[in-house]
């Protein structure tokens, strides 16, 4: 973490801007949804964790009970608009509002277009833009009510397509879409909307992604980020209503080559032959 988002996670802490705000954090018993839990409780929210391993999920809830901060489970399957909008319920049965909304659960993959298992194609869609589309859906009314945020976490493969993660690229594309429509339709309303691009980001030791056959295998790769830079750039960007926000200095690179030098960009990614966005895989 650099030192200025050390002095951006402490003057969260001190200051407690999100103080009377109800957070809901898809996908957060672990990895950055947990770390923005935590950081989001620092900075004074009360906390709605999302997942669909209830065990996971009561773990978590623990880690932050002990620490004094105000938390609740919401167990659901992001893909299930019932179980969604049971979710969105039952938030708003608890504190009466729902302020920011997260939207982190997701699920990468790794393999070539022409292997990949039907079921990958599926799977990685329906959990990144459906479990993405869906509590958005029930959340934002109560959103356009308090003015609050939407933000959905996407991917620099969300800015740039790479070899190996066509897939995963495709649904992370996809939000960015969303986010701009919704901002369009939403802003009248004061509700603000916003899509983080995360570089490849430090995992959990279990952490695993969809292999081209659909089972889950385990990827190594040197972290741009850690868990805690990316929780403390969505603070950031919540706190500053920013629409878009590239996490690293390489990421913000990408996208203005991307935009204003596409035929120079794909020609760099043509040449490092998939090296670019490579992960090895590990036991």
């Amino acid at each position: 973490m650099t030192s200025q988002e050390k002095r951006e996670a402490r003057r969260a802490a001190a200051g407690k801007p999100l103080a009377g705000k109800v957070a809901l954090i898809t996908g957060s018993s672990r990895g950055i949804g947990r770390e923005t839990a935590i950081l989001f409780a620092e900075a004074g929210a009360i906390v709605v964790l999302n997942g669909r391993d209830e065990a996971r999920l009561a773990d978590t809830a623990g880690l932050l009970r002990e620490r004094g901060f105000s938390v609740s489970t919401a167990a659901a399957d992001v893909t299930d608009a019932e179980q969604c909008r049971a979710m969105v319920e039952r938030v708003l049965g608890e504190y009466g509002r729902l302020d920011i909304l997260v939207n982190n659960a997701g699920i990468s993959m790794r393999g070539s277009f022409a292997e990949l298992d039907p079921g990958v194609i599926e799977t990685v869609t329906r959990t990144n833009v459906v479990g993405a589309a869906l509590p958005t859906r029930y959340a934002v009314d109560a959103i356009t009510r308090s003015r609050g945020s939407i933000v959905f976490i996407s991917s620099l493969a969300g800015v740039r397509g790479f070899a190996g993660v066509s897939i995963y690229s495709a649904a992370k594309m996809a939000l960015t879409g969303l986010a701009e429509s919704l901002h369009v339709e939403l802003t009248a309303s004061g509700v603000h909307v916003g899509v983080l691009f995360v570089a490849f980001t430090e995992n959990d030791p279990d952490k695993t992604v969809m292999g081209a056959d659909g089972k889950p295998v385990r990827i190594s790769r040197r972290a741009s980020t850690t868990q805690r830079q990316v929780a403390v750039q969505l603070l950031r960007m919540i706190r500053r209503r920013r629409r878009k926000v590239y996490v690293t200095a390489a990421g913000k690179y990408l996208a203005f080559m991307q935009r204003y030098f596409p035929r120079l960009t794909d020609a760099v990614i043509l040449r490092s032959r998939g090296r670019i966005h490579q992960a090895s895989r590990r036991q």
